[in-house]
């Protein structure tokens, strides 16, 4: 089965992950949940360990985690996406994204979740810029998903995972 990693930031929309997990699951893949400690505030840990049968990744676990066959960040909030592309590695999850992207064959999707005002952030576009010239497949369409100051509910349509799933079965 492939394994597929999906670090959770820590965002309002956080709460729906599970629903995504659920849409990579009925397409046959192994998800493990890593998770910035502040998206920990947001998820429900419970539900995730029972759905994927795998303990939520925050802190560097005592066993190396598998090797995964893709990477997804829903939601990927500014201030990781800031981060990463600023190379402040202060969370386990911005440690291992970080390794990821050293791997090219590795495939790295990213669902970017900004508010309103952080989305006007000098630091935005051009984080979400470097990831792509890194390799990274950024997936940030305003008019799809516009940036709110509430939460919208999921942060992703099926139809937009859906979409960025065909696209990284093609990789």
């Amino acid at each position: 089965m492939r394994k597929l990693a999906v670090v959770v930031c820590a965002a309002l929309s956080a709460r729906y992950i599970q629903e995504f997990v659920r849409l990579a699951q009925k397409d046959r893949w192994d998800v493990w949940i890593v998770a910035t400690p502040k998206a920990c505030d947001f998820i429900d840990e419970p539900v995730l360990h029972a759905l994927t049968d795998h303990p939520i990744t925050v802190t560097e676990p005592a066993l190396p985690l598998p090797t995964f066959d893709a990477v997804v960040v829903v939601p990927a909030t500014f201030n990781s996406l800031k981060k990463w592309a600023q190379g402040i590695l202060d969370t386990y999850a911005l440690v291992l994204l970080h390794t990821w992207m050293r791997q090219p064959q590795l495939p790295i999707l990213v669902f970017p979740r900004a508010s309103s005002e952080l989305a006007q952030e000098p630091a935005f576009a051009p984080s979400l810029a470097w990831l792509q010239q890194q390799g990274i497949h950024v997936y940030y369409d305003p008019d799809l998903i516009p940036p709110t100051t509430i939460s919208p509910g999921p942060p992703f349509r099926e139809n937009c995972a859906m979409s960025a799933h065909d696209v990284w079965l093609m990789l």
